[in-house]
């Protein structure tokens, strides 16, 4: 599939078929992830490949609990099932200064990687900016180290949805030339 397509209809799939993900698809995944962008190249990735359903319902638990009143129609629940999550993670000692930008590469890479194989998912995040409790609730349930945090959360399933076409700004709508709004 050319790159074009893959990020133009990409979407966020919450439903899945019980179709499982081979280890093979997930490496693959895991290896474009490797590719992306990263702060001075210090590559301060770190993948948690979860299958478990009773460790899913624990990051149900804890992100149901953390969800913000303005997102109470995205619950968490759906994750229980995704047949494969990964929680993207980084080395605060290799990011420098960087930590989210840099998983947040390469989240997009597993997503865009993921829908080029027939697969959906949808970006969650680990954390709450100035606020670690998610955070350090998803260390405890995944038993992360403390030099490495927990950024983002991707489950990803065979799609048992067809989400509707995205809608996009007019790209002139969201240029400035030269300084903000000198069009």
């Amino acid at each position: 599939m050319e790159s074009d397509k893959v990020i133009r209809e990409r979407r966020s799939i919450r439903n899945y078929s019980t179709r499982g993900i081979a280890d093979s698809v997930i490496e693959e995944l895991i290896d474009l992830a490797l590719h992306a962008p990263s702060s001075m190249n210090g590559q301060p990735w770190h993948f948690i490949v979860i299958r478990d359903d009773r460790v899913k319902d624990a990051l149900v638990k804890i992100k149901n609990t953390c969800c913000p009143l303005e997102k109470q129609q995205y619950q968490a629940d759906f994750l229980k099932k995704a047949p494969v999550v990964i929680v993207v993670c980084i080395d605060r000692n290799k990011s420098y200064d960087r930590g989210v930008e840099n998983a947040v590469l390469a989240a997009s890479n597993i997503m865009l990687g993921a829908y080029d194989r027939g697969l959906g998912s949808v970006y969650m995040s680990a954390y709450k900016t100035g606020d670690t409790y998610l955070s350090e609730e998803i260390r405890k349930i995944l038993n992360i180290p403390l030099e490495i945090d927990p950024v983002s959360i991707i489950p990803l399933g065979y799609p048992d949805e067809t989400p509707q076409k995205k809608t996009v700004k007019y790209v002139k709508e969201v240029i400035s030339r030269e300084s903000y709004n000198s069009r």
